[in-house]
């Protein structure tokens, strides 16, 4: 039987006909006509040797709505798609295009010669454009690999995620009526999950609008332009967006909020859900799971009314999902408890592409190990402490980052705070904070010192960080969360500023 996820996105596009589908600026697609173009990449494809179970490399050096064309053919055909969108963050290109095994590679931006066979972006196009508009059946699988992502991890070669169209179809990408009688304008990265998620919404009936460079202003005149907008944004987009006097009060248009990627500061995010209004949703997830949890549209609102401390929270387990907190044996902990958050359901990985060790580690009897360390409080809502690999172990004590950054970032003078560890003789590790400093506040020893001793207060002194580093921003990976290695790199070498 043919993949559901791949039918039931073909037959949208069928259903919808006329309707706008696909806009990045005054170019947009109607529904036929993105069906249409779908139809002549698919035996453009297929003339090139791209079949079903082979893998596709798309590398781009931005977001276009020619890369969703491609991505979906590549769903008709049944390929093995991988999808990279270029950028400062994005690493190991070469060993990617090596390990994802294509048999072609599409490009619009130089790229490393592994062997695979080459062709440009616009070629392809071209060779679509003088086919003749023959349908292409569905030739995709439930059991097939719809795609590898990789993900830049924190050290070492990026690791590839395989994921079935099965899996894809399970995963929680059905919207509710405030953001699918939206337009979804999509300001990430289309590689990782923008592009999935501007599928899920054309899946469902919906149209995408695809925004790129993100900027304040821009996004702001995207939203007044098409009216009602939905989105999804990153926690350093959110911030950007709340210290813009442009959009700081509000962004007319805009009407519903998804976020994620990294944990938000609650206090920002307060202010951007009592500024702006619409309604919010937060989704905890990764490549490997999909969506885990969500605070929803009405959480936010009970947050605002009276219970703040939701704010702090990644929600409750998604549709389908399981969540059990374990500890360094595999013991399910009771409530309260922080541990490891194991996670089970149907939109899981197959496991890493051609790493069975790892998959080994990580996948145990139908359970995937998320190196998230977390806890559940009251009314079954889960609250994030740190990532297993960012836990910073001061004199045998564990210190988790997140309840430091958030620490941090409650002083008028911080807009935004990470916090790394880094080897110290005495203690193993210490704390080190990378703060940015707040419109109209300089940054000062004052400051960062008057920002520590509210983590000391709120905490306990072991968790003050020892070293403080001022910046005018922190640096982000290719998914849009803090550069955790590179800040690492910088607490290591002789600082150049401190508290």
């Amino acid at each position: 039987m043919a993949a559901r996820y791949v039918t039931e996105l073909v037959g949208a596009l069928e259903r919808c006909g006329e309707r706008p589908a696909i806009g990045a600026g005054s170019r947009v697609l109607r529904s036929s006509e993105v069906l249409d173009a779908v139809h002549r990449l698919a035996g453009a494809l297929a003339e090139a040797g791209v079949g079903r179970g082979a893998g596709l490399a798309c590398v781009t050096g931005g977001n276009r709505p020619e890369a969703l064309l491609v991505r979906i053919a590549a769903h008709v055909l049944g390929a093995r798609l991988t999808q990279v969108v270029t950028g400062p963050a994005v690493h190991g290109l070469e060993f990617i295009l090596r390990d994802c095994l294509p048999v072609l590679v599409v490009h619009d931006v130089p790229v490393p010669a592994t062997g695979a066979p080459l062709l440009d972006l616009g070629e392809l196009m071209a060779r679509a454009a003088a086919r003749e508009p023959v349908e292409v059946p569905v030739r995709a699988r439930e059991e097939d690999v719809a795609r590898v992502t990789y993900t830049g991890g924190t050290t070492g070669l990026p690791k590839g995620v395989a994921s079935t169209f099965g899996a894809m179809a399970a995963r929680d990408g059905r919207r509710g009526a405030a953001w699918t009688e939206t337009v979804h304008l999509s300001v990430t990265s289309l590689a990782p999950r923008a592009g999935g998620r501007c599928l899920e919404q054309l899946r469902a009936g919906g149209r995408v609008e695809i925004l790129d460079p993100f900027a304040p202003g821009e996004f702001a005149a995207a939203c007044l332009r098409l009216g009602r907008v939905s989105t999804y944004l990153t926690a350093p987009m959110v911030y950007r967006l709340l210290d813009d006097p442009a959009t700081a009060g509000g962004i007319p248009g805009l009407e519903a909020v998804s976020y994620g990627a990294s944990p938000i500061l609650p206090e920002r995010l307060r202010e951007a859900v009592t500024g702006w209004g619409g309604r919010w949703r937060q989704g905890y997830g990764m490549n490997e799971a999909a969506v885990i949890s969500r605070l929803t549209p009405s959480d936010h609102d009970e947050a605002v009314a009276g219970r703040p401390e939701l704010l702090a929270s990644v929600g409750r387990p998604a549709a389908g999902v399981e969540v059990q907190v374990r500890d360094e044996r595999g013991a399910v902990l009771p409530a309260g408890r922080t541990g490891e958050l194991w996670v089970r359901s149907a939109a899981m990985m197959t496991g890493y592409w051609n790493q069975p060790e790892l998959t080994a580690e990580v996948l145990r009897d139908g359970w995937l190990r998320t190196g998230d360390l977390g806890h559940v409080g009251g009314g079954g809502y889960l609250y994030l402490d740190d990532r297993s690999k960012d836990l910073v172990i001061v004199d045998g004590v564990n210190i988790y980052s997140l309840p430091v950054e958030a620490a941090l970032a409650r002083h008028p003078a911080v807009a935004q705070a990470v916090v790394v560890g880094r080897p110290a003789p005495a203690t193993g590790e210490e704390v080190c904070a990378f703060l940015v400093p707040a419109a109209g506040h300089t940054p000062s020893e004052a400051a960062a010192a008057e920002a520590c001793d509210l983590v000391e207060r709120e905490l306990a002194p072991a968790h003050r960080p020892t070293a403080v580093f001022w910046g005018a921003d922190i640096p982000l990976t290719d998914r849009g969360k803090p550069d955790k290695r590179r800040l690492r790199t910088r607490a290591a070498a002789p600082p150049a500023a401190g508290r």
